[in-house]
C-alpha cells in the first residue's frame, strides 16, 4: 500500500466525525474561543454562559473528532487547538481555518470574544496582583520552594559569552542580572509587574549597562534581531498563551541567537496555583520543544535538574538559525 493511499484513508476516516462536530453552532463558537488559546472547562461554561455538562458533551465531541486537545492542570483540565503536526492533525486544523476565516458571521462573535478577553483580562491582573504584592520579597518565597542557584549556574554555563545584549524576560527583582552583565554588554530587563521593575531600579536604575523595561512578555518593546540571547527563567507558567512569547523570543534574537528556557517540570501540586498565581503546573519537555520548534527554533539540549523539594526544574536550550553561532568560552 503506498503511502498516498494510506493518507487519503487517514483523511477520509477523519472526514465524517469532523463535519458532524462542526455541524452544531456552539462547537464552532468553541473552536472560535480556544482560537485564542488554552481554556478550562468552567471558563468555556462562564464564556458560553451554559450548563458544564452541556459544555462537557461539546468538548467531548470536538475531542473525538481530532478538532481540539485536552491536558490537565491539577484538578483543572483545559481544552486548546492542536499543533500543525500529522496528516489527521493538519486535515481538522485546515478545516478550523477554514470557519474561522469566516468567524464575522458567527452568532454571539463579539460577545464570546469580549467574555474571552475578560477572563485574559482577570488572568493577567491576578497575576499582577500577586507579583506586585510579593516583589519585596520574592527571592526568599522562592527560595523556600525552589533553589534559584541550581539552575542560574545552568543558564550562565548555557549563556554565549560575548554577547552584546541580552534579555532577562520576566525579570522580577532582577536577581540574575549581576550575574548576566558577566555575559553581555547590555542586559535588558523586562517585566509585567510595576514592583518588581521598581525593585530592580532600586539595585540598577543607574547602571548604564542595564535597561528596565515595563512592559507585557506577549509584546515584547524591542527591535527585531536585537538581541544575542533570551533567557525566561521560571516565568512561562505564568503565561495565558506561551507560544505568542516564543513568537516574540524568535522575533527579538539575531539568527544564531540562543533561548535559555528554565521553568518547572509537569507537576500536580496545587497549592502553587493559589501560593504563587500559576496558570501551568509545569510543562513536559515535548510540549515546549514543540512549541520552540513551530516558531523556527533548533533544539540544542534538554534535561531536568532535581531539587531538595518534590519539584524538577526543565531546561531547555535553542538557537535560531542562521548568522555565525556566538560560543561560550
Amino acid at each position: 500500500m503506498s503511502v498516498e493511499t494510506t493518507t487519503i484513508r487517514k483523511e477520509g476516516k477523519s472526514l465524517l466525525p469532523v463535519t458532524k462536530a462542526i455541524s452544531d453552532e456552539t462547537r464552532v463558537r468553541i473552536l472560535h474561543i480556544l482560537s485564542f488559546g488554552a481554556f478550562s472547562v468552567n471558563e468555556v461554561v462562564e464564556i458560553l454562559g451554559m450548563g458544564q455538562s452541556r459544555i462537557s458533551r461539546h468538548l467531548k465531541i470536538l475531542t473525538d473528532a481530532g478538532l481540539i486537545l485536552s491536558r490537565r492542570e491539577g484538578s483543572l483540565v483545559y481544552s486548546y487547538l492542536p499543533e500543525e503536526t500529522g496528516t489527521e492533525v493538519r486535515f481538522s486544523n485546515e478545516i478550523t481555518k477554514l470557519l474561522l476565516s469566516y468567524k464575522e458571521d458567527l452568532p454571539y462573535r463579539e460577545r464570546d470574544q469580549k467574555m474571552v478577553n475578560q477572563i485574559l483580562e482577570n488572568r493577567e491582573k491576578n497575576s499582577k496582583t500577586f507579583f506586585d504584592r510579593v516583589a519585596e520579597n520574592w527571592e526568599s518565597l522562592q527560595e523556600g520552594t525552589l533553589n534559584p542557584k541550581l539552575y542560574r549556574s545552568w543558564i550562565l554555563n548555557a549563556l554565549p559569552s560575548n554577547s552584546n545584549q541580552i534579555l532577562d524576560l520576566g525579570c522580577g527583582p532582577g536577581a540574575l542580572i549581576p550575574f548576566l552583565l558577566n555575559k553581555s554588554k547590555q542586559v535588558v530587563g523586562l517585566d509585567s509587574s510595576s514592583n518588581m521593575i521598581n525593585q530592580a531600579n532600586q539595585m540598577y536604575g543607574k547602571n548604564p549597562t542595564v535597561r528596565l523595561v515595563k512592559a507585557q512578555l506577549e509584546s515584547i518593546p524591542l527591535e527585531s534581531e536585537s538581541c544575542d540571547a533570551v533567557v525566561a527563567s521560571m516565568v512561562i507558567h505564568h503565561i495565558s498563551h506561551p507560544p505568542t512569547v516564543f513568537e516574540e523570543m524568535y522575533r527579538v534574537l539575531k539568527p544564531g541567537g540562543v533561548v535559555c528556557f528554565v521553568d518547572l517540570a509537569k507537576h500536580n501540586i496545587e497549592f502553587m496555583r493559589d501560593n504563587f498565581a500559576d496558570l501551568w503546573l509545569g510543562f513536559e519537555p515535548e510540549l515546549i520543544e514543540s512549541w520552540l520548534t513551530s516558531v523556527g527554533f533548533v533544539l540544542e539540549s534538554q534535561s531536568e535538574i532535581s531539587t531538595e523539594s518534590s519539584f524538577k526544574i526543565l531546561t531547555i536550550k535553542a538557537r535560531k538559525e542562521g548568522g555565525q553561532n556566538v560560543h561560550s568560552y
